[in-house]
């Protein structure tokens, strides 16, 4: 194996719910103390819901090592098919010889059990996992458990665990009465970047290790490519451990995690990270060989817009004295006719009056060709 060939203690990503690598930080750190808290104080029904593979079963493997000696602990590892399997179950973990098989009277030799083991300083915890198989009986029975107080006090906790679905199954209407009866419920997410780094970090200091193992690039592939779900972080970190020992490589780099990823499925998402990495490599480089002088400073900026400003000016003046120059031979023209061909007419009305006549005879003469 490849712990000697690393100097490592253990097997450092093994998808085993195992206590020893719970990662006490973030929303996992948080849930456990509530968790603590919770049992403390003797609330009742928990319940823990999240993704696939986000270490609900290793923080509840967590929990069954953390509470007090005197705690008894029930685990079911999915729920029962009915009512009556959990009640049997119950009965035969608490070795109640119940002589009747109806809930009512099943329902009462478990109080009656569980008073004795208050009585004597000790409680008991049970604990569900995969609920978002439950049925709707089952979770009634849960809810019927759940009422068996002694003053108020909870004589059994109860922790539920499951995916995201079974959240949706609690939203019903008809569950109503039994979502009042939670104490507390809390959802689990998937780890951020940082968070998924150092957990990474994490789990090989639990191992042994005594030196850096992944590179950085190594180290953000994987990360990317895992999105920060812990089961599938643990199948990836442990095959391109195994792939790096195969190479005889003594640290795992970025060829060992894409083979790797090759081998779990997860080959596509790395390539678009590398793909996205080369990219935003190319842009920096494009910018970075830019040359500083094709680029114009203030001084250049301000004389440019000066030249420009003064440009502008001497074409609008240029614009106006050809304008101006226009009007005067307009008004010359004008100011001739007025002086020679105008003090006629004035002098002669006799005169204007034969060219209007004419004019209008032009006009007829014209307008007749033109119908014909």
């Amino acid at each position: 194996m490849y712990t000697h060939h690393f100097s490592l203690k253990s097997l450092p990503f093994e998808n085993v719910p195992d206590p020893a690598y719970f990662f006490s930080q973030g929303e996992y750190s948080r849930v456990f103390s509530r968790m603590i808290d919770s049992l403390r104080a003797g609330r009742g029904l928990m319940v823990v819901a999240g993704p696939i593979g986000t270490g609900k079963t290793t923080l509840c493997q967590k929990l069954m090592v953390s509470v007090p000696e005197k705690t008894r602990i029930i685990w079911l590892g999915e729920p029962p098919d009915t009512s009556e399997e959990l009640l049997l179950f119950l009965t035969q973990e608490f070795r109640i010889d119940s002589g009747s098989s109806g809930r009512i009277f099943v329902l009462r030799d478990i109080k009656e059990h569980l008073l004795k083991l208050h009585n004597e300083g000790k409680s008991c915890l049970l604990i569900m996992d995969e609920v978002h198989k439950i049925s709707d009986d089952v979770l009634e029975c849960v809810r019927l458990l759940n009422n068996l107080e002694q003053g108020g006090i909870k004589l059994i906790q109860m922790l539920l665990l499951g995916q995201e679905e079974f959240l949706d199954k609690l939203y019903r209407p008809e569950l109503e009465s039994f979502k009042q009866r939670i104490a507390w419920l809390e959802t689990i997410g998937k780890m951020t970047p940082l968070q998924t780094h150092e957990y990474i970090n994490h789990r090989l200091n639990v191992a042994g290790a005594r030196s850096r193992i992944f590179t950085d690039d190594a180290m953000e592939a994987v990360i990317d490519a895992t999105r920060g779900t812990p089961r599938l972080v643990n199948s990836f970190c442990d095959r391109a451990l195994h792939v790096s020992y195969e190479a005889n490589k003594t640290i795992v780099d970025l060829e060992s995690v894409r083979r790797a990823a090759d081998d779990i499925g997860l080959g596509t998402e790395v390539f678009l990270w590398l793909t996205s990495r080369e990219k935003k490599a190319a842009k920096i480089a494009g910018m970075e060989a830019s040359p500083v002088e094709d680029r114009p400073g203030p001084a250049a900026s301000v004389a440019n817009t000066a030249e420009s400003a003064r440009i502008a000016g001497k074409s609008r003046s240029q614009d106006k004295e050809r304008n101006t120059s226009s009007w005067s031979v307009f008004a010359l023209v004008d100011k001739l006719f007025d002086k020679t061909i105008g003090r006629w007419f004035s002098a002669y009305p006799i005169a204007q009056l034969t060219v209007s006549v004419l004019l209008c005879v032009a006009s007829v003469y014209f307008f007749i060709i033109n119908t014909m």
